[in-house]
């Protein structure tokens, strides 16, 4: 019997702390091998696009893809999660809310894994929405921020989001007047625009900076400016398969020469302790988050877990 869910079940059955705990997990066994993962494809017409992604988790008996399309600017998200011993389909869930807690809580790991051990840092977010709110969530349960800076090109957004954040989390949080301000004060940013153009300037980055980039997902999109790829220490991506597809900025800093695809390391061995992530307090450390279809998977085991436990989700006999 396969269970259906929805997003509204999804959000009922399924918490942040309980998906950065899957997600880390997942990765970890992915850097011991026992996980593989589907890279995006797309498939795009006159009207929209169809996108297909996945992967499987062995360690956990299961496999799937994660579906989705995109037309006249909605998107609509669905997994199907299969039996790796019997191929039985075992859950058909839409995957909106899903997918936001998935990238929140892989936003996290990194930062767990990455961020200097610096206590109450400030974090900076440029962008503010469908998944910025779930950045900062996931943040705070692996960090105590000590504020959080919004900035997105409409101030109106910024200062409502801003206020989000202190209301919703607790967290003191203020809009800024533009994203150089942010990065210059922020130990910890994340950048989640909408954007095709480079909105963090290197010139501005302090020692130290974690900066994680989980905007497009296109080779044309560009979230960082060229001094910020010189300035990179380290560079931690979820997939190095995905960057020329998916990631204009490390894509075309291979074109010009300033980065060699064999800096690069995947934050899965990071997490399974087979190469550090911090080597020094000083390191501006790059992570592009680029999302993977192995990461939905384990989101999407998590919420078939909590369906089966709590009996929740219509029964189909398949």
């Amino acid at each position: 019997m396969a269970i259906i869910l929805n997003d509204q079940e999804v959000r009922s059955l399924v918490d942040m702390r309980g998906m950065i705990d899957s997600i880390e997990s997942m990765q970890k066994e992915f850097g011991n091998g026992h996980s593989t993962n589907l890279p995006r494809r797309k498939m795009i017409g006159h009207s929209g696009m169809l996108a297909v992604m996945g992967g499987a988790l062995f360690y956990d008996n299961v496999m799937g893809v994660k579906t989705y399309t995109v037309f006249q600017g909605k998107y609509s998200f669905q997994v199907s999660l299969y039996d790796t011993n019997t191929g039985e389909l075992l859950c058909y869930t839409q995957a909106n809310r899903l997918g936001q807690l998935r990238t929140g809580a892989t936003t996290a790991v990194t930062a767990k894994y990455l961020a200097n051990t610096k206590p109450s840092p400030t974090v900076g977010i440029i962008g503010s929405g469908n998944q910025a709110f779930t950045q900062i969530e996931a943040l705070s349960l692996v960090s105590d921020p000590h504020e959080v800076l919004v900035y997105s090109k409409t101030p109106e957004n910024r200062v409502k989001f801003s206020a989000t954040v202190s209301t919703d989390l607790g967290i003191p949080s203020k809009a800024v007047n533009t994203a150089d301000e942010l990065v210059t004060h922020s130990d910890i940013i994340i950048c989640v625009a909408a954007t095709m153009e480079p909105v963090v300037s290197g010139s501005h980055l302090q020692a130290g900076t974690t900066l994680i980039a989980a905007g497009p997902t296109s080779w044309r999109a560009r979230e960082l400016d060229d001094e910020v790829i010189i300035r990179t220490d380290k560079f931690v991506v979820d997939s190095i398969e995905q960057i020329n597809i998916e990631s204009g900025d490390l894509s075309e800093a291979q074109d010009r020469g300033d980065l060699q695809i064999s800096e690069v390391v995947e934050l899965r061995n990071i997490v399974a302790g087979n190469v550090p992530g911090r080597d020094s307090e000083q390191d501006i450390i790059l992570a592009k988050i680029m999302g993977t279809g192995v990461a939905d998977v384990a989101a999407a085991k998590l919420a078939y877990d909590k369906a089966t436990e709590s009996g929740v989700g219509t029964l189909l006999n398949w």
